[in-house]
């Protein structure tokens, strides 16, 4: 555990410092008022009882803008209403109530004989700098879990990561149930934190472990597959050939499928592709806001993968039915980094035709009505 500061103990919710005082073993401590608990705590774990006022607001300042960076977006500029919606609908209206009712003092005893249930999601990271813990990509729901801006910033968390620990329920006036502590992060232990670097640091260099599709032209992990072609070309059906061709190599450690604005027939078809493929977003009758949220989460994941040298590959079906900057942070975030991991993406272009200069293959379905001709291309 990191070195304690009073003055960020104190800026700290009561279950912050409860979940603190339980990492230590503090005993009794649910009965202790809030000066009393974080004398305890610093006395417990070696603390600093004074520090300079001036640094802690430069301090928090860089630390939310690190973590903030790749999270759900990594170029504000261009992604202003997805980032927008997602911080302002979660992060004022369950972000506040959650950080708000946890300042609030229970009474003694009141949450001991609760227990203690375990839950494992992906983190998704607010821009006040708390989280939730998304039990399911494909969207948000009541089974989130709250993470506090204490513990993503003890563990160093990042947007996609896949975190486990013990949460206890929602008390008054929260929405979600919290989490205690961090016991997993991505598998591992959560201190001291991974050393492992960021995403936007990796260098891109040309794929060159190919992939064999059958009658499609072959490419690389870590390619930008574009797939065009007129309605009614099979294009929905090439796309599941080719998601199979990236199940047959042993590298990948993780498929996911996004759906935006395709079919609910289609959205059951791609979930019968088979096990190990992971299904999130939706049929046209999903909000654009929530498909775009999820697939925003789903290359957050992706990215964490390839930053710990993994593989990772995204089908995407269809991008036209993403809004224009998620488009190019989804498509765009494909590359092999000279560091060792990929990130493969393939996808239907669809009316995203903007996407074609950012490819590296381009697969064109020419005809339609079950007679069409493949034409591919490597672009690199």
């Amino acid at each position: 555990m990191s070195v304690l500061k009073r003055t960020e103990l104190q800026d700290s919710p009561l279950a912050d410092l409860h979940a603190i005082a339980s990492e230590l073993g503090l005993e009794g401590f649910r009965s202790k008022r809030k000066n009393e608990l974080i004398d305890a705590i610093l006395d417990a774990s070696g603390g600093v009882e004074d520090e300079p006022e001036v640094d802690e607001p430069v301090e928090q300042a860089e630390q939310t803008s690190e973590d903030t960076s790749d999270g759900t977006s990594e170029d504000t500029s261009e992604g202003t209403s997805e980032d927008t919606s997602e911080g302002t609908s979660e992060g004022t209206s369950e972000g506040t109530s959650e950080g708000t009712s946890d300042e609030e003092e229970e009474p003694a005893g009141a949450t001991e004989g609760r227990e203690e249930e375990p839950a494992a999601g992906v983190l998704d990271v607010l821009a006040n700098g708390s989280g939730f813990l998304r039990v399911d990509q494909a969207g948000h729901s009541r089974e989130d879990v709250y993470v506090s801006p204490a513990q993503i910033r003890r563990c160093e968390l990042r947007a996609g990561d896949l975190v486990e620990g013990p949460v206890r329920p929602p008390r008054r006036n929260e929405r979600h149930p919290s989490l205690i502590r961090v016991s997993t992060v991505n598998g591992g232990d959560p201190e001291p934190p991974e050393q492992r670097p960021w995403f936007r640091e990796l260098t891109p260099v040309y794929p060159i472990s190919r992939v064999d599709a059958p009658g499609a032209a072959p490419f690389g992990l870590g390619s930008r597959v574009a797939v065009t072609g007129a309605p009614g070309a099979g294009a929905t059906t090439l796309m599941r050939e080719l998601a199979h061709a990236l199940l047959r190599k042993p590298e990948i450690d993780e498929l996911t499928v996004i759906l935006a604005g395709v079919r609910p027939e289609e959205v059951a078809e791609w979930e019968a592709l088979g096990e190990g493929v992971k299904v999130v977003g939706g049929s046209f009758d999903r909000s654009p806001d929530a498909q775009a949220q999820a697939a925003e989460l789903t290359v957050e994941r992706a990215k964490r993968q390839v930053e710990r040298g993994g593989h990772a590959a995204l089908v995407v079906d269809s991008l036209g039915g993403l809004p224009p900057a998620t488009r190019r942070r989804v498509f765009g975030a494909g590359r092999a980094a000279e560091q060792g991991g990929t990130l493969t993406v393939v996808a239907a272009v669809g009316d995203a035709q903007e996407a074609l200069r950012w490819a590296t293959t381009r697969i064109e379905l020419e005809g339609g009505g079950g007679s069409a001709a493949l034409r591919g291309e490597r672009l690199t």
